[in-house]
C-alpha cells in the first residue's frame, strides 16, 4: 500500500482510508486520434472532514456566503509516497449527504493540459498582444512587405499577393480596366495599395500566447525553419482592410503653433468664453492641402459642426450663442470614403470672431503649418475571428501534435513521432500478470478523412465541386461497417493561382502567383483564416513585370514578390512539406509533392492502426512505485520481449494496481 496525499488549492486534504484514487494515464485513443493527451482520474470520493468542509467552504450549505464556486477547477497535485505523481486541476461534482449532514465530496482530478483550456477560455485572436508587429500604414511599409519584411516588426509581417476584392488577371495587350495586373504605366488599374492586407508569422502568434497566459511551450517543432515561414493572413472582414470599411477614425485636434495673444490657449488648443460678450461666436478658417479631408469644430468635447473638403478649403462657421466657460476647438478628420491613406492639411489659419455692439469682433487669430493623420495596422486588431483554444486545436490536427504538461506553466509540444521516439521503455514482466491476457482487433474506421475549411474561394471551390473533394483534403473508405474518423482543421487552404496571359499572342504562363480571396461570384470571401508558406522571394522576368498604384497615384513597375503558397521552398527539388493532407499539384511549381501532413505527420500512426499484426493487449499488472511515479504516456512497456505503447493505463495509486490497455509495436 502507497501513502497518496491530495493537496486542492495548496491545502493538504483528507482521503478515505479505504477508498484508492484511480488515474487514467491515456495516449491519443484509438477510438478518437484528435484528442489531446493528457491524464485524469476516474473521479473518486473524499470524506466530509472539517479539513474538507473548509476547503470547499461548506458547499453543501447553500446559505453559507461567498462559497466554494464549483464551476470552476482550482488547482490541485497528487503525491504518492510524498513524491509528486501528477500537477493539474481538481473539480468538485456533488456533495453525498446522510441524515441530513454532509458525507463525502465527489471530485474528478485532471491534468494541466484539460487546464489550458480552461486558461484560454473563450478568448478570441485578436484578444493577443501583437503590438510588437504594428506598423504605420504607408507606401514605404506596404512596398516594402511585397518582397521583404515590414521594418520594425521583427521580422515578422509581410504584404502577400492575395486580393481582398477584385480578381486579378494578367493581359499584356488588353484593356486597363480594374483587375488587370499587367504594366501599362496607368495608375487606374493593377495592384492598387489598398488591395493588400498584411500577414504575420504564426509563430508570432504562439508567442503572444504564452506571454498572455503565462506559458511556455517547449517545442522544436514550433522553433523549426519551417515552421518560422508559416503566415496567417490579416483578414479579419471581407473586403479591404480600410478602403469601404466602418473604420472610425478619430478627428485630431489642430494643432496652432502662432497667433494673437487672447482667449485661445496654444498649449490646451482651445478657445475659452471669457464674457458674456463673446456668446455669439463665429469661426472662419482657410487650408490649402491636396487630400480629401472634414473640419470639425467641438464645443466641450462634442460634435458641433463638420464641413468636407477636396484640396484647399475654407469656410464660416456660426456657433450660435455660447456660454460664459464653453470650450471650442477645431480637429480634421478623415473624409467619410477614407482608405486609410495618410491624409495631410498645410498651411492652416483661423480667426475666432464673436458678436458685440451690432458688429463681428476679432477675438483670436491662430495659425498652423503642416499636420497630418497617419494610419497603424494593428495586427490583433486586423486577425480573423477564431478562438484561441480553436487556433492551437486546428495546429494539433493538422500536425498530429501533442500537448503534455511538464510542469504548472510550462508544456512540450511535438509531432506524435517525435514525442513517442523521445519515450523511455520500461521492462515490466517480472510485474504484470501474464497468465491472464485478453487480445482483441483495434476498432478501425469505415472513412478516414483530414479536410480543411470547405472553402467558397473561387479557384477552392471550382476544385472541390469538379473533384468532389477539396484542394490539400485526402480520404479514404474501407469496406467495412464501422464508425468514422475525420480530422477537420479549422484554417481555408487556399488554392493559389499562376496567372496566364490571356492575350493571345502574349508571353504564356507568367511567373506571378497570387491568391484570389473571391468567391466565384467574384464577391468578397470571408471564410476561416488563411494560413500558407511564404517560402521565399521571387524575382519576376521583364516580360512579367506587373502594376503596382501607391498612395500618391502612381503606378509603379514591379518586378518582385513573396513566393506564397502550399509548399516551404521555392524550388522543386528543395521542397519537404507542403500544407496539403494528400499529393496535389504545386499551381506555381506545376508539379505534385507526396511531402504532405498525411504522409510525414499522420501515415506512421495511420498505418500502424490498420497493419494486419495489430493488435489490443489488456493486461493485470502490479506497478512497484518506481515505475508509477516515472511511467509517462509516451513511454513503451516491455513485456516478454515484446515492445508496447500504452493506449490506456488505469491506475490505483493507493495499491499500484494497475489494468493496462496496450499496442503492439508493428
Amino acid at each position: 500500500m502507497y501513502k497518496v496525499g491530495l493537496y486542492i488549492d495548496g491545502q493538504r486534504a483528507d482521503l478515505f482510508q479505504d477508498e484508492g484514487i484511480e488515474m487514467n494515464l491515456t495516449v491519443q485513443n484509438i477510438k478518437d486520434l484528435g484528442k489531446v493527451f493528457g491524464d485524469f482520474s476516474n473521479g473518486f470520493t473524499i470524506p466530509a472532514s472539517p479539513v474538507n468542509n473548509t476547503i470547499f467552504k461548506h458547499y453543501y450549505n447553500v446559505d453559507v456566503s461567498g462559497g466554494f464556486a464549483a464551476a470552476q477547477r482550482v488547482t490541485a497535485f497528487i503525491e504518492v509516497n510524498n513524491n509528486v505523481f501528477r500537477q493539474g486541476v481538481l473539480e468538485l461534482e456533488q456533495v453525498q449527504m446522510k441524515k441530513g449532514e454532509p458525507y463525502a465530496y465527489s471530485v474528478s482530478f485532471y491534468s494541466k493540459t484539460t487546464s489550458l483550456k480552461d486558461l484560454i477560455g473563450e478568448d478570441q485572436l485578436n484578444d493577443l498582444d501583437l503590438s510588437a508587429q504594428d506598423h504605420t500604414y504607408n507606401d514605404t511599409n506596404i512596398e516594402t512587405g511585397i518582397n521583404a519584411y515590414v521594418s520594425g516588426t521583427d521580422n515578422a509581417v509581410i504584404y502577400p499577393m492575395i486580393t481582398p476584392v477584385t480578381r486579378w488577371y494578367y493581359d499584356s495587350q488588353g484593356s486597363h480596366g480594374d483587375g488587370n495586373i499587367h504594366y501599362h504605366n496607368d495608375p487606374d488599374h493593377g495592384v492598387m495599395y489598398y488591395d493588400l492586407k498584411p500577414a504575420v508569422k504564426i509563430k508570432k502568434i504562439i508567442d503572444a500566447i504564452e506571454a498572455k497566459y503565462g506559458i511556455t511551450f517547449n517545442s522544436n517543432f514550433f522553433d523549426s525553419t519551417d515552421f518560422g515561414k508559416l503566415f496567417m493572413w490579416c483578414h479579419r472582414r471581407a473586403g479591404y482592410m480600410f478602403k469601404d470599411q466602418p473604420n472610425g477614425k478619430e478627428a485630431d485636434v489642430i494643432i496652432f503653433t502662432s497667433g494673437t495673444t487672447g482667449d485661445y490657449n496654444l498649449t490646451t488648443q482651445e478657445y475659452t468664453v471669457q464674457t458674456a460678450q463673446e456668446s455669439e461666436i463665429r469661426i472662419a478658417y482657410s487650408i490649402t492641402s491636396s487630400d480629401s479631408y472634414k473640419i470639425q469644430i467641438f464645443i466641450n468635447d462634442e460634435l458641433a459642426s463638420s464641413r468636407s473638403h477636396t484640396g484647399n478649403g475654407s469656410a464660416t462657421i456660426y456657433l450660435g450663442t455660447l456660454n460664459i466657460g464653453d470650450r471650442v476647438q477645431l480637429r480634421f478628420a478623415v473624409p467619410d470614403e477614407w482608405d486609410g491613406s495618410t491624409v495631410s492639411i498645410g498651411l492652416v489659419s483661423a480667426d475666432v470672431e464673436y458678436f458685440y455692439l451690432s458688429s463681428w469682433n476679432l477675438g483670436d487669430s491662430v495659425s498652423k503649418i503642416g499636420q497630418a493623420i497617419t494610419t497603424q495596422v494593428v495586427i490583433s486588431d486586423q486577425l480573423p475571428e477564431q478562438k484561441v483554444v480553436d487556433f492551437l486545436s486546428s495546429l494539433i490536427k493538422q500536425w498530429n501534435l501533442v500537448i503534455v504538461p511538464t510542469s504548472p506553466t510550462q508544456y512540450t509540444v511535438e509531432p506524435l513521432d517525435d514525442w513517442y521516439a523521445a519515450g523511455t521503455t520500461h521492462e515490466i514482466t517480472q510485474y504484470v500478470d501474464t497468465e491472464e491476457v485478453t487480445i482483441k482487433k483495434p476498432e478501425l474506421y469505415r472513412r478516414i478523412s483530414f479536410s480543411y475549411n470547405e472553402t467558397e474561394a473561387i479557384l477552392g471551390e471550382t476544385y472541390r465541386l469538379q473533384n468532389d473533394i477539396g484542394y490539400g483534403d485526402l480520404r479514404a473508405d474501407f469496406t467495412f461497417d464501422a464508425d468514422e474518423f475525420n480530422i477537420e482543421v479549422g484554417f481555408d487552404n487556399m488554392l493559389f493561382e499562376r496567372l496566364t496571359d490571356i492575350y493571345t499572342n502574349g508571353v504564356g504562363l507568367t511567373e506571378i502567383n497570387v491568391g484570389q480571396c473571391v468567391t466565384r461570384e467574384e464577391e468578397p470571401y470571408i471564410g476561416k483564416p488563411i494560413i500558407f508558406y511564404a517560402a521565399g522571394n521571387l524575382r519576376i522576368a521583364l516580360a512579367n513585370h506587373w502594376s503596382y498604384t501607391n498612395m500618391s497615384g502612381n503606378a509603379i513597375q514591379k518586378q518582385d514578390m513573396w513566393l506564397i503558397g502550399n509548399v516551404n521552398s521555392s524550388t522543386a527539388e528543395s521542397v519537404t512539406q507542403t500544407l496539403n493532407f494528400g499529393t496535389e499539384v504545386d499551381p506555381y511549381l506545376l508539379q505534385g509533392f507526396t511531402q504532405s501532413l498525411y504522409q510525414n505527420y499522420w501515415r506512421d500512426y495511420i498505418t500502424d492502426l490498420y497493419n494486419s499484426s495489430r493488435r489490443v493487449f489488456s493486461y493485470k499488472a502490479q506497478l512497484p512505485l518506481g515505475v508509477m511515479l516515472n511511467l509517462k504516456n509516451n513511454d513503451k512497456l516491455t513485456i516478454l520481449e515484446r515492445n508496447y505503447i500504452i493506449n490506456n493505463v488505469k491506475l490505483n495509486l493507493t495499491t499500484g494496481e494497475a489494468t493496462l490497455e496496450l499496442l503492439n509495436e508493428v
